[in-house]
């Protein structure tokens, strides 16, 4: 994560990802009529933001250069897309006579969501590695920028083995840790340890030296989830009972 975003940590991306929701939803509600308001409801706006969000993922992806993703101008079209999503769904969650529309709901406040956790959570998301020898232990990794940070806990490598394949390359590998000294758990590739909540702790490689750990911190992530699983919940209702309410 760039040190720029990282200013934004919890708690501030917090209570700035509040005065967001509270100010358009002010705006939309007091100032319908606004020339701003009027243009990110309008059909314009929804072309915009998903095209301008489309060809920034295109160029990204064949660029190679994930960095991209942290740009300024990407944000931006992150934030332009999220702000008219919000507004769409302040305008259409309920009829007109009042009752609530929970197909559009679920789709559109899920959309919302999932974005929301993957925006406004970015800057708490931290990825970090470690590497251990057998019994060693460490209260401290590597960030990606090569920079040491606590992780707020002793991690322990107790054991590990491998199983080769026939041209010597390991098929199988584990690690047993554990952390502060408590019960050892077994850990595998692709099958992490969760430590805390939002955080895991990844078996990344096996040598002869030891065991390389990369601890994965998401904590917005649930959130995240919580949005997938609405918007798929509304999708199945939209799919067997059709646009109605």
């Amino acid at each position: 994560m760039n040190n720029f975003w990282t200013f934004f940590a919890f708690p501030l991306n917090l209570l700035l990802a509040l005065l967001w929701a509270c100010g358009w939803g002010w705006l939309w509600k007091n100032r319908p009529d606004s020339r701003i308001i009027r243009f990110l409801l309008s059909p314009a706006a929804t072309v915009s933001s998903i095209t301008m969000l489309v060809t920034g993922c295109l160029w990204i992806g064949f660029s190679g250069n994930r960095e991209l993703v942290q740009s300024v101008p990407f944000v931006l079209i992150l934030l332009y897309l999220q702000t008219v999503i919000y507004l769409i769904t302040l305008r259409g969650w309920r009829r007109s006579d009042g009752a609530i529309r929970w197909r559009f709901l679920l789709i559109h406040m899920g959309l919302s969501l999932a974005l929301g956790a993957g925006f406004w959570g970015s800057p708490d998301s931290l990825e970090m590695r470690a590497a251990l020898d057998k019994e060693e232990a460490t209260q401290k990794a590597y960030k990606m920028d090569g920079s040491l940070n606590g992780l707020g806990y002793e991690l322990r490598l107790v054991d590990y083995k491998t199983e080769g394949s026939a041209d010597g390359k390991p098929s199988y590998y584990e690690a047993t840790i554990s952390v502060n000294d408590e019960d050892s758990v077994k850990i595998f590739v692709n099958h992490p340890y969760n430590v805390r909540f939002g955080e895991d702790i990844y078996l990344a490689s096996v040598s002869e030296k030891g065991c390389v750990f990369q601890i994965v911190r998401e904590p917005w992530r649930y959130f995240a989830l919580a949005g997938i699983l609405m918007l798929l919940a509304g999708a199945f209702l939209l799919f067997i009972k059709g646009p109605g309410r």
